[in-house]
Order: structure tokens, then sequence, then C-alpha cells
């Protein structure tokens, strides 16, 4: 089992069209270790909130990317694709999400689970 955090972002569902609260699963910032805050996992951000992570001059800091289609410890942006439900009707969605380091940044992308984006990992 590994490690994962939540985002909780606004958009419109692709089964019921509502526009909704979408809980998103992400890998960034994720880790069973952690800081005096507490383990770096099952904590919810929104888009442009800071995930508790280690400080940048900590050599773990380079560890927040999640495996995915994009980014690395040699681009300041990571893309993953987030396995996600609608709080409306309970459809299994993906949304891809731009991270700035340990920042989301940026929804790129809504759609249904059996549609999962070509090169994401899931």
């Amino acid at each position: 089992m590994s490690a994962y955090n939540w985002v909780l972002i606004e958009g419109i569902c692709p089964i019921c069209s509502q526009r909704v609260q979408i809980r998103c699963q992400t890998h960034v910032a994720s880790d069973f270790d952690g800081d005096r805050t507490g383990r770096f996992h099952d904590r919810e951000y929104r888009i442009g909130e800071t995930m508790a992570w280690w400080a940048r001059g900590d050599r773990r800091f380079d560890n927040w990317p999640a495996e995915s289609q994009n980014g690395g410890v040699e681009s300041v942006f990571n893309e993953e694709a987030c396995y996600s439900t609608c709080e409306n009707c309970n459809a299994e969605l993906f949304v891809i999400i731009r991270f700035r380091e340990n920042v989301p940044e940026q929804v790129v992308a809504i759609g249904r689970e059996e549609d999962w984006p070509p090169g994401f990992l899931k």
C-alpha cells in the first residue's frame, strides 16, 4: 500500500454534468514519514495550497513528485492523473492535476476513469 493525499477541486462532473466537489487521490508529496505536524499522507488540500513536505534544504525535498507522465526532479512541473470521485453521483473519474513542486496548481483535465489518459500511470 502506498501513501497518498487528497486534492479537493471544484469542477463539472462528466457523468452528472453538475458543478461539484471532486476528491482526487494524489501521490505527490505523500509519504508515511513526516515531521512535527504528522505524517505526509491522508491530508486534504485545495488548488494553490502548499502540501506538507520536507523543507527545501532537506535532502528528501526532491522526492516530492509522483511517478507520472511528466515531471520529476529535473522539472518544476509534475502532472499526475489521479483517481477521483464525484461527490454528487459517486462516479469514478480521473483528474489530471499539474503540480509545481509540492503545490497543486491547476486542473488540466477531468474525465471518466474508464477513459484514463494514455501515458499516465494507473
